[in-house]
């Protein structure tokens, strides 16, 4: 049984990092709009603020906080695509470089 071939492109990989990164970037800006409103509870209206606000805080304070670590993992991911392609291309030099001494 052969072994399939492996092959990376480390540029493909660098270009999915940055729509990685865009992601990571509009999820920020998510975090930050509702941490706004967790900050502001006045967005709510003063009557129906009252009521509503302690109501939705707990769900509120879990929403910011799944918010921010999907952002902090989108980033991170973002990081883990740039080293495997730069794994790759130190890797494929590594490998040419024994060929051309090799000969």
């Amino acid at each position: 049984m052969t072994q399939p071939d492996i092959r990376l492109d480390s540029e493909a990989l660098r270009a999915h990092a940055r729509m990685v990164d865009e992601a990571a970037r509009m999820s920020g800006e998510a975090t930050s709009g509702a941490a706004y409103l967790d900050l502001h509870d006045e967005v709510y209206g003063e009557w129906p603020g009252k009521f509503f606000v302690p109501l939705i805080n707990p769900a509120q304070d879990w929403a910011l906080q799944e918010l921010r670590s999907g952002t902090d993992a989108t980033s991170h991911l973002a990081e883990l695509l740039r080293a495997v392609a730069d794994d790759a291309d130190t890797t494929d030099s590594n490998a040419a470089q024994r060929f051309r001494n090799d000969r």
